[in-house]
């Protein structure tokens, strides 16, 4: 399984190949193959738990042979986001407002600059911890996280 949300159909008064789609309460997966959810409103927790087809970066025929991967940008979370257990290619968090709390945890990449973590705005605790590699700047370009609570383990030195 695999699934998309934003990104369907682009905007076309900017061009950003988003959508501004609206989920009004949880959005969750659990071993899903790929994630991709870019500029979208999500009412109060995002779960990713479990998936990513792997720590290799094979193409995939379910995914037009693209190899598995998952990043949440740009989208606006009302409560937690939590990203667990992804074994994948690429996995990359960035720009995002999330108005409690981040849990980063157990996601192992093959790419040595997955587990991007950037840009980010959290309102409370950024928690990272066993992850292969530690979450990182990559080469995304992008800025530190702004925290108003505390940046753990891993993730103590992105903001």
């Amino acid at each position: 399984m695999c699934w998309r949300i934003g990104g369907g159909g682009d905007v076309q008064t900017n061009g950003t190949l988003s959508t501004d789609d609206s989920v009004g309460g949880n959005l969750s997966s659990e071993k899903a193959l790929a994630a991709r959810l870019h500029h979208n409103t999500i009412g109060q927790n995002l779960s990713l738990d479990g998936g990513g087809g792997g720590v290799n970066c094979d193409p995939q025929d379910a995914l037009q042979g693209s190899p598995a991967y998952a990043t949440v940008e740009d989208n606006q979370i009302g409560w937690n986001a939590t990203v667990t257990n992804w074994k994948t290619c690429w996995l990359g968090f960035f720009r995002n407002t999330v108005t409690k709390n981040v849990t980063y945890n157990n996601n192992v990449t093959a790419d040595p600059d997955g587990n991007e973590v950037q840009t980010n705005t959290v309102g409370g605790n950024l928690s990272c911890s066993r992850n292969d590699p530690a979450p990182q700047e990559g080469d995304s370009g992008g800025s530190p996280n702004t925290v108003a609570g505390e940046a753990t383990d891993q993730c103590a030195s992105l903001v």
